[in-house]
């Protein structure tokens, strides 16, 4: 993969003007003060890049020009062209046309400027050229192999290095170039071998600065092929610095050229997919996060992203995977904007993402604190008012429920509404047996009509069902008296207790079923075996009293080793 890098810098890939919109695009999503010092030495050095490739040929022109010395700069100045803004043009059409097309330019040019350089050998020309050619080659030959050579014929990449050494040693000898351009060379030859290196030391960095400058840097390789350009113009053999004394024909930059060369990026824009290392594949990034007080404010907006690309409890990402974070910092803008959670949820939506509200919230903390903490203000009173709501309305219902042997006192007793699920029924059960297989089956105490006990469980039928009705428990320590009277079903059998426990489930919060307040724990002797009576009666259907109980059961338990089913009273 550096290698690789290393091959598309050489071969003119760096797209400085790219390089320097994506710098100001991403200033829009980071505040930092470094980041805007750092962006404003980018823009100074692009400035700089623009006057040197704008202000023409330092140099007279000579006449009767060779025609390879011709052709070069031609090739020298579409390169430069390219790496403005040319081959982003290109791509925008076809990827594959806009790759041929600028490597049949930069082979060409390779070996043209072997063959111009003068001052050297043939030998050292042939060097550089083969040098040039087998660095142009290798990229296209890494499109198209893969397997255990892979690594082999990326390493021929580095012969790009070597041929612009010997380039740049040329120049020197050739004595048309001046020192400044030679300078200029070096600076960009160490950029493109620090490219790659740069470039993964940097990747676990939360700032981008560093990937930031490297990026930037590449525009010496841009001013090195412009100025390379520009003093082929002067006779071959004499030294820049004497025919720059001589009178100019040259012209200096053009605004019109200027604008000519930024108005497309309009059409280009900005790196596609530019983040922050903090957010995108940075998985452990939401470990990094801290609350809002604790999180410094350069770094609120990153864990805003860092939140937005990480997975939600619904499975993908809040935001697409592939929109830029300063869209996803401008829909978070707006996110903030809207007054209430349901619009907001709504605009995500739109947006073509989806998050929960609380999810939403987490995020939005961090570019909006003090419209989420009024959100939640708003939710912590509207659950407090439902759950003052509940609370009356659990009161009563538990207050139409009285205990139907109020006279008998056991040994541990209680009365609760009980809201019945769809299909009706409820289980009495020890609730710390793990034993599985082994308890009363729903079903069969359906097909029997009224009960079903096994092991450590019984399941009890029910007329109603969606509805609540009342539900008394008494503990015994011995088997009190039978009383019939009154009852329309009373059936006795035997349970199971390992754990010294056996308990009616209380109604869970949000759930759908369970008695309205806890009920005692009936194994009054601890683990053992126990007779379970179950009494039941059913009442009028009143239908403007909707929440009125419709049923009404007894549980009476008590030591008994039996485990036989006795019906003491059917249903009639």
């Amino acid at each position: 993969m550096a290698v690789a890098a290393v091959l598309a810098a050489v071969s003119g890939d760096l797209s400085a003007l790219s390089v320097a919109a994506t710098a100001s695009m991403w200033g829009v999503s980071a505040e930092e003060d470094r980041l805007g010092l750092l962006l404003a030495g980018i823009c100074g050095l692009n400035a700089w890049m623009l006057w040197q490739v704008l202000r023409g040929p330092a140099l007279p022109r000579a006449e009767g020009l060779p025609r390879g010395v011709v052709w070069l700069r031609r090739l020298l100045y579409v390169n430069v062209a390219g790496d403005l803004v040319l081959w982003e043009l290109v791509d925008e059409l076809s990827g594959t046309v806009e790759y041929v097309a600028s490597l049949v330019v930069w082979a060409a040019t390779v070996i043209l400027l072997a063959r111009v350089v003068s001052g050297v050998s043939a030998l050292f020309r042939a060097i550089a050229l083969a040098l040039g050619l087998i660095g142009v080659l290798t990229p296209a030959l890494l499109r198209f192999l893969d397997g255990p050579g892979l690594q082999v014929i990326s390493l021929l990449g580095l012969a790009s290095f070597g041929w612009m050494v010997m380039i740049l040693v040329g120049q020197r000898r050739d004595g048309r170039w001046s020192s400044a351009t030679i300078d200029i060379g070096r600076i960009a030859l160490v950029v493109l071998l620090a490219f790659p290196v740069l470039n993964l030391a940097f990747q676990w960095l939360l700032f981008d600065g560093p990937v930031l400058v490297v990026n930037a840097l590449g525009v010496f390789h841009t001013v090195w092929l412009a100025r390379t350009a520009h003093e082929l113009a002067g006779p071959a053999g004499m030294p820049a610095a004497e025919t720059a004394t001589r009178p100019a024909t040259g012209r200096g930059p053009r605004p019109i050229a200027a604008v000519a060369l930024v108005l497309p990026l309009v059409v280009v824009g900005a790196e596609e997919g530019a983040r922050f290392s903090f957010t995108g594949a940075d998985e452990a990034c939401r470990e990094r996060i801290r609350s809002y007080a604790d999180t410094p404010p350069q770094d609120r907006r990153r864990a805003f992203l860092c939140l937005a690309r990480n997975d939600t409890y619904a499975g993908g990402p809040m935001f697409p995977e592939d929109l830029p974070d300063q869209r996803i910092l401008a829909h978070g803008e707006r996110l903030c904007a809207v007054p209430g959670v349901e619009e907001r949820r709504e605009l995500l939506r739109r947006a073509g993402g989806s998050a929960g509200a609380g999810e939403l919230g987490d995020a939005l903390e961090f570019l909006c604190p003090d419209v989420v903490a009024r959100q939640r203000a708003d939710e912590a009173r509207e659950q407090a008012e439902r759950e003052r709501e509940l609370a009356a309305w659990e009161s009563e219902m538990n207050a139409r429920c009285v205990d139907p042997w109020p006279k008998l006192r056991a040994r541990r007793q209680g009365t609760a509404a009980y809201l019945l699920f769809e299909g009706g029924g409820y289980d009495v059960f020890d609730d710390r047996d793990s034993t599985e297989g082994v308890g009363g089956d729903i079903f069969k105490a359906i097909d029997d009509g009224f009960i079903d006990a096994a092991g450590s469980s019984a399941a009890i039928t029910t007329d109603g069902e969606n509805a609540p009705m009342c539900l008394t428990v008494k503990a015994f320590g011995a088997a009190p008296p039978l009383r019939l009277k009154g009852w329309e079903r009373v059936v006795e059998v035997g349970v199971i207790s390992r754990s010294g426990r056996l308990v009616v489930p209380p109604y869970p919060e949000g759930g759908d079923s369970g008695a309205i307040k806890p009920l005692p724990n009936l194994a009054v002797d601890g683990p053992g075996r126990y007779r379970m009576r179950v009494y039941a009666r059913a009442f009028e259907w009143n239908e403007d009293d909707p929440d009125a109980p419709v049923e009404e059961h007894l549980i009476v338990v008590y030591p008994g080793r039996s485990a036989t089913k006795v019906v003491h009273r059917p249903w009639r």
